[in-house]
């Protein structure tokens, strides 16, 4: 990617900045599917370690917006993270320091970040609240699905009148104690 005739670290850093700065840079598309993105950055560092799919890899994550902070937990290895915000003037981003690479860039209200090989499900704290607009969230190979939860909730019963047992989903924002009574009227 840098034209080095070596595949390293600095070609995985030089996608990155070219994701953040939103610029296309030549030889960066590795999966060659017309875009480049953090898919990109997992199949360059896929390459550089010389491996292929993890045995862990994660098929789906969930994201935790709380206390303007996110959090991404997923069954598995998540390859990287591609994220755009929507904010107000004067956001301030932490973005976590246990990863391969991360790096942000913010342009007025809009903030764009990649975070390569997290080792941790924070993934980032902020100043102020926030919107994501736009996600990639990749394990070593694909895209995955990814989940959101930033409010509490709880899903209708299912089957509804009762059988012998039913289903009842409960969503938190942050991992907690949490008690769950159902009382039989």
């Amino acid at each position: 990617v840098n034209f080095d005739t070596v595949l390293d670290v600095l070609d995985v850093i030089s996608i990155v900045n070219a994701i953040v700065s939103q610029v296309e840079i030549e030889n960066s598309d590795i999966n060659e599917d017309g875009s480049t993105d953090v898919i990109d950055v997992v199949a360059l560092v896929a390459i550089i370690l010389d491996g292929g799919a993890r045995a862990m890899d994660a098929d789906s994550a969930t994201m935790t917006i709380a206390n303007n902070s996110l959090r991404l937990s997923a069954n598995g290895y998540i390859g990287g993270v591609q994220m755009t915000l929507l904010h107000s003037n004067g956001f301030e981003l932490n973005l976590t320091d246990n990863a391969m690479v991360s790096e942000y860039k913010t342009t007025g209200t809009s903030t764009m970040l990649v975070v390569v090989a997290p080792e941790e499900e924070l993934i980032f704290t902020a100043n102020q609240s926030f919107e994501v607009v736009d996600m990639i969230v990749a394990n070593s190979e694909v895209e995955i699905d990814v989940n959101t939860v930033s409010e509490f909730g709880l899903t209708a019963a299912y089957p509804n009148p009762f059988n012998p047992s039913t289903t009842v989903s409960l969503n938190v924002p942050s991992a907690d104690f949490v008690s769950v009574k159902v009382y039989n009227l």
